[in-house]
């Protein structure tokens, strides 16, 4: 089923609460604007799965620029044109069959003949996605601050970079704060790790080697010490616990977030915490 111009109207209203979002890199980037051989750019790629029939066609959101710039616009998947509709110079919608193969795939827009004109990226569609690890580790010179990151990967073990995590971190007290992080390309805190699991012979943790969140402190748990002089700061001691609250995959791409198979919570506890 084709998505008509309403439907595309409706859904970019609605695309953070229904759908699933995704990322790769694009070639060719510009910010054209309505002039005659406005360069063409795109930035980013939001595919759009239709909740009520994950087999049905994916609209593609495609921002960039220089869509009005020429004398025509042409989208095409792997060299074949597919059905669109041009939003502004900004924004353009297009249809992806459901029958599309999982795989990489070329989405490029043309609005003319020259090389300027014309502007790829790179998609992928299908897979899946999963916490790893939710992993706490402390710092500071009495192991006073508590830290916790997560860890996601594909369904091969093959860490995913720029997935959305959002969670929750408590302590007896309730929730203290809820984060949120894109994963990146590096390997977090993997060496300081106290809840992943670990290789038996050597200890080490065993997690991917990026797609990691960033980081954040227990600080938000804590209190002022109450000592002379001011200012010093620690978390309080006790059971300290991380609660999955969704996973959105990167853009460019439609992964699946495989609650099922992920590490949803993970607690450790934070002992003794003084400053010396």
């Amino acid at each position: 089923m084709k998505f008509s111009r309403l439907i595309l109207v409706g859904l970019v209203s609605t695309i953070c609460v229904l759908m699933v979002a995704q990322t790769a890199v694009a070639g060719n980037k510009g910010k054209g604007g309505k002039g005659g051989e406005a360069a063409v750019g795109i930035d980013t790629i939001l595919l759009i799965d239709n909740p009520n029939d994950p087999g049905d066609d994916i609209l593609a959101e495609i921002s960039g620029g220089g869509f009005l710039g020429g004398a025509f616009v042409e989208v095409s998947l792997d060299g074949t044109p597919i059905d669109h509709v041009v939003d502004s110079a900004e924004m353009l919608y297009a249809t992806i069959p459901g029958a599309t193969a999982v795989g990489d795939h070329e989405i490029r827009v043309r609005t003319g003949d020259s090389n300027k004109q014309s502007a790829f990226a790179t998609i992928r569609l299908g897979g899946k996605m999963r916490v790893s690890c939710i992993s706490w580790f402390v710092s500071g010179p009495a192991d006073e601050h508590l830290h916790t990151e997560v860890h996601v990967e594909d369904e091969n073990g093959d860490a995913v970079i720029g997935a959305t995590v959002t969670w929750e971190a408590g302590n007896v007290n309730g929730v203290y704060q809820t984060n949120v992080s894109q994963t990146n390309d590096h390997d977090g805190h993997a060496s300081e790790l106290t809840t992943c699991p670990t290789d038996k012979k050597t200890g080490e943790a065993l997690v991917s080697g990026s797609g990691v969140t960033d980081w954040f402190c227990c600080i938000g748990a804590g209190k002022w010490d109450n000592e002379a002089p001011p200012g010093k700061r620690a978390c309080p001691a006790g059971e300290y616990t991380a609660r999955i609250l969704d996973v959105t995959a990167p853009l460019f791409t439609n992964m699946i977030w495989d609650d099922a198979n992920s590490e949803l919570e993970a607690s450790t506890d934070l002992l003794d915490p003084k400053f010396p």
